[in-house]
């Protein structure tokens, strides 16, 4: 098993250096493709020092050393990966000694998985750090990692639904093969186009649990990390529905009925989640029929929802208790 991990880089001179070491660390690893992104500091000057002074070590840019984003830059990677399997790390996070071990033997067991996720860890840089991580709400606890064993048919669904945590980019590797299916991550995407493209994995491929309760890389908090930048609560609603919006979009070209279901259910319970609390009526059937006007709205932001079964089932009038005495 040989690995290409994929490692976009962005203003991480501090912390590019250890990624790549703890890369080439493992015995898997048959490439680590850097991808500097039109950083401001001299990321660039220590990506081109680690390329010429290993072998396994590719640099990549874009077309004028321009910034594209993570999404942009690990498609860029993905393009020009040699090896049969992927796996990213970001350029300030480390993978632990052993991290292709249970995998690898998950693979070589079962010929018809696409993929293994695992646990990750958090190491937080300093106190200050710590605060912006918790006031952002965005970034979970400190072991990221599915909460419970799920068979990979339902993996979707607790994927999308929630209750059984989530996995991170940095503790998946996949089958490079699986690209045909999912197609490269959505660039319009600056953020969440990660967890867009995990939702296409698990809806194409058999995607199976490794170690869930001990971390194979570390995230590190620190205070330039992109999730955790101050954001409006409005805002960060935004950037969440453009994902859903984008994520539906693919579903209902490329999945099935059942699984673009799971998408638009999704969507309207996002979305009532954060103009429900506007909903204010004092009977059932009033409160209904209010939230039934705000799905209406929905349709404004997502006009191809007129085309959804789902859609139209949620607000038909039958589905209006009304109570007579």
């Amino acid at each position: 098993m040989e690995v290409s991990v994929i490692i976009p880089v962005y203003n991480a001179a501090r912390y590019v250096r250890q990624a790549v070491q703890s890369a080439l660390a493992e015995p898997e690893t048959g490439e680590v493709i850097l991808i500097e992104d039109g950083s401001s500091d001299n990321s660039l000057m220590i990506c081109q020092s680690l390329a010429e002074n290993n072998t396994a070590v590719c640099l990549l840019r874009h077309p004028g050393g321009v910034n594209r984003g993570a999404g942009a830059s690990r498609n860029l990677g993905m393009i020009n990966s040699q090896y049969d399997y992927i796996a990213f790390l970001d350029a300030d996070d480390y993978f632990l000694p052993g991290r292709f071990v249970v995998a690898k033997g998950i693979f070589m067991s079962d010929y018809e998985c696409g993929g293994v996720y695992e646990a990750i860890g958090t190491h937080i840089q300093d106190e200050a750090s710590q605060l912006r991580w918790e006031k952002s709400q965005e970034m979970g606890g400190e072991l990221i990692t599915m909460t419970k064993i799920v068979p990979p048919e339902d993996l979707l669904k607790n994927l999308i639904m929630g209750g059984a945590g989530y996995f991170s980019p940095i503790g998946l590797v996949f089958k490079r093969e699986l690209l045909s299916l999912t197609g490269l991550m959505n660039e319009k995407l600056r953020l969440h186009q990660d967890n867009d493209f995990i939702y296409r994995l698990a809806a194409v491929a058999k995607l199976l649990p490794g170690k869930l309760t001990e971390p194979v890389a570390v995230r590190r908090i620190h205070q330039h990390n992109r999730i955790t930048a101050p954001r409006s609560t409005n805002q960060k609603f935004k950037d969440r529905f453009k994902m859903w919006k984008e994520t539906y979009r693919w579903f209902r070209k490329n999945a099935d009925q059942w699984q673009t279901n799971l998408i638009s259910t999704r969507i309207m319970s996002f979305w009532m989640r954060y103009y429900g609390k506007q909903i204010a009526a004092s009977n059932e059937i009033r409160r209904e029929i209010n939230k039934r006007i705000f799905l209406i709205c929905l349709l404004l932001h997502m006009p191809e929802l007129i085309f959804d079964p789902v859609y139209w089932i949620t607000i038909s009038p039958s589905r209006i208790r009304m109570k007579f005495k």
